[in-house]
């Protein structure tokens, strides 16, 4: 649905921010990115003269590089979901280790799995990196927990005038009918809004004349939250930015000179594939009487104006002297869109010869890791504060701790930690790393990285319990068997 398919309501109200129309332009912005992102850019088609028209009609041929260089940035992001690890430094750990904090860790869990975490965070990075920026709301009730990912054009907010990372009211709109007849259209609305330290909500149903639909309406409503359940991601941009930058709008127009070589390429070969026959000399009755087809004979006819001249046949071929020119502008335009994104390109020509290994990988996708890092620097507070808003709502509402797992309020610190699906030489760096024990680095260091069943390392008090395990045994063995163990 296009800006001017938005309600006139819904128009007035985006505009009588603080940011007035601005907001209303920037919302068809974004309707534009998702559409070239659906369909490729645009671009301008070659004029035919009006006598070639019904014969021959331009190729238009998006290439659509766009969704496929986003899509891949996506899910080298965020195609292995992040560890979010919470740890509680004061609680004492037991033989079986810290079950409460076990049990938090365990509610989290089952929270994002019954949300189907994994698959929503992918398709919400899409949106962040299409739309400049993207909203995480959690729905929360007594009995239920619900997550979701808002395009950035289906929410508007506001924050405090000194502080552009505390929000203050969001407004959350969706067509849930779309239909010609506007009264028949129906619009979801939702705001959030703090009042004394207090999140109210509000909802309504209305149709596209802003009527309010009987029984589908809720005045402020107390949530029982100190905070609003939404957290605006932002895509790159500057200091103060709330609209972040779109990734399409980066690499638009390469990807419309790219879809305008390949068409303009697909018209030549069309125009030029087959060679031209030329006759000369013969006579016009004949000329149209000729067949071009194979085994055929032609009977040519002198044309007696040219006075017994001997009719002549040729052929033009299109030797096609313009493909290299053609394809170094072509890679050269590919190149710079992967180059905008930090994304490699993998071709098979560019990937002969290269390293396999994991270090070899990592060093081929170095810029990508880099421009991801860049991004988790946005969306791991963001996730850091789900996660702090999860544990939050069951203090709010304890039935949750039913549904979802017990656990106790307790201090605690929550970290993400980033993915990438690249294979390691775990092997190889376990065996130096072990090397160096004794003369560069510490045990503790060393399990602290490596230690543990599944080699992801150990916190400080597992390091410091399996040092102190180690002692106990070497003294076992010391005098089981005195002078023996070295």
């Amino acid at each position: 649905m296009g800006l001017l398919d938005l309600p006139v309501y819904i128009l007035q109200e985006l505009s009588s921010g603080p940011y007035g129309p601005f907001v209303t332009q920037k919302l068809a912005h974004i309707h534009k990115w998702y559409e070239t992102y659906a369909e490729g850019a645009d671009f301008d088609i070659e004029e035919v003269g009006d006598d070639l028209k019904d014969k021959f009609h331009p190729t238009i041929l998006k290439a659509k590089k766009i969704k496929r260089l986003i899509a891949k940035q996506a899910e080298f992001m965020m195609g292995k979901p992040p560890d979010i690890k919470i740890a509680c430094p004061n609680e004492p750990r037991k033989d079986e280790g810290k079950p409460n904090e076990a049990a938090m860790q365990d509610y989290v869990r089952e929270v994002l799995k019954k949300n189907l975490w994994s698959g929503k965070l992918l398709k919400g990075a899409k949106d962040c990196f299409i739309g400049g920026k993207v909203a995480i709301k959690v729905n929360v009730t007594a009995d239920r927990l619900g997550i979701m990912f808002v395009p950035a054009d289906g929410f508007l907010y506001e924050t405090e005038p000194d502080d552009v990372d505390t929000i203050t009211k969001v407004i959350l709109f969706y067509c849930v009918d779309d239909s010609e007849d506007k009264k028949k259209q129906r619009w979801w609305r939702q705001r959030y809004r703090m009042d004394n330290g207090k999140c109210l909500v509000s909802e309504s149903l209305l149709d596209g004349y802003g009527e309010v639909i009987t029984g589908y309406t809720t005045d402020d409503k107390d949530t029982g939250l100190d905070r609003i359940p939404v957290y605006v991601i932002v895509n790159d941009g500057v200091s103060g930015d709330m609209d972040g930058e779109s990734d399409v709008e980066t690499i638009a127009d390469e990807d419309s000179w790219y879809s305008k070589m390949r068409s303009a390429n697909l018209d030549t070969v069309r125009k030029t594939m087959n060679a031209i026959t030329w006759v000369s000399g013969a006579k016009p009755e004949a000329i149209e009487r000729l067949a071009n087809i194979p085994g055929s004979t032609w009977d040519l006819q002198a044309d007696p104006v040219l006075e017994g001249k001997t009719p002549s046949v040729g052929m033009l071929e299109n030797s096609f002297q313009y493909s290299e020119t053609y394809k170094d502008t072509l890679a050269n335009i590919n190149e710079n869109m992967h180059d905008s994104l930090g994304i490699p390109d993998l071709s098979l020509e560019k990937t002969q010869g290269l390293m396999t290994s994991g270090k070899g990988l990592k060093m081929l996708y170095w810029p990508l890791i880099c421009r991801c890092e860049a991004k988790w620097m946005a969306w791991k507070p963001a996730l850091e504060w789900l996660t702090e808003l999860l544990l939050y709502a069951a203090e709010v509402f304890p039935g949750l701790k039913t549904i979802y797992g017990d656990f106790q309020q307790a201090e605690h610190i929550v970290t993400i930690e980033n993915q990438y699906p690249l294979p390691e030489d775990e092997a190889e760096e376990r065996a130096l790393d072990l090397q160096e024990v004794g003369t560069g680095r510490s045990i503790k260091s060393y399990l602290k990285e490596w230690g543990g069943p599944d080699h992801k390392g150990m916190t400080d008090e597992e390091a410091d319990a399996e040092i102190e395990q180690m002692v106990k045994e070497m003294r076992m063995l010391e005098e089981k068997f005195p002078g023996e163990v070295m």
